[in-house]
């Protein structure tokens, strides 16, 4: 098939989505030269078919990307999830919001990429609700009780919801991944002792 029509109808087929050429380079688009892909989206942005968002990320269609469909894209089926103030803001810690929507994914193959006010970090784990629970608890421990706009009685009952699905196991996948400072891990082991959960997070840090 002629490239530039496999490109033509994958975008006529996806109207309104958004496409990371660092990732489809590799999946749907395997069979087409790197150099000649990027040309060839070149002149569907110049022809108004594709619109850029970011570098090396387009949008399908004249429309404004819907950021929530950008999300969806990036967190959706085990691929992510917000994290920072956004994380906070949703589940009740804070209602201090900062601008900048930060997402830890395993789509993205560079270090970090930025679209609009989002900062997409690579983080390599399959987000299941149990490690993104564990996630989400490392990160509050990580900012601690003291955070902006937080209310401490919320900040406890929280994490001690959150604890409840501790595994070493899914511990260390996590810091496999994500490396967090050494007094975030000592909170996270006083906090499972007192709520008499079994771990071994200390020694698996080590």
């Amino acid at each position: 098939m002629n490239y530039t029509k496999q490109v033509r109808e994958y975008c006529g087929k996806h109207s309104k989505g958004l496409i990371d050429i660092s990732v489809v380079r590799n999946t749907v688009f395997a069979d087409i030269p790197y150099k000649t892909l990027l040309k060839i989206f070149n002149r569907l942005e110049e022809e108004g078919i594709v619109k850029t968002v970011s570098k090396g990320v387009y949008s399908i269609g004249k429309k404004k990307i819907d950021e929530r469909k950008i999300l969806s894209d990036y967190t959706s089926n085990g691929k992510g999830m917000v994290v920072g103030f956004t994380l906070f803001n949703k589940i009740g810690l804070t209602l201090y919001q900062d601008e900048r929507i930060v997402i830890y994914t395993n789509v993205i193959t560079t270090k970090q990429k930025s679209i609009g006010n989002l900062l997409l970090k690579k983080v390599d784990l399959i987000f299941t609700d149990e490690i993104i629970d564990l996630v989400s608890l490392l990160e509050i421990l990580d900012i601690g009780f003291g955070m902006r706009g937080g209310d401490y009685l919320t900040y406890r009952n929280v994490v001690e919801l959150l604890a409840k699905t501790y595994t070493d196991d899914n511990f260390k996948q996590v810091i496999g991944a994500i490396r967090y400072k050494y007094s975030t891990i000592v909170k996270l082991n006083e906090l499972l002792n007192r709520l008499n959960i079994n771990n071994y997070c200390l020694d698996l840090y080590q």
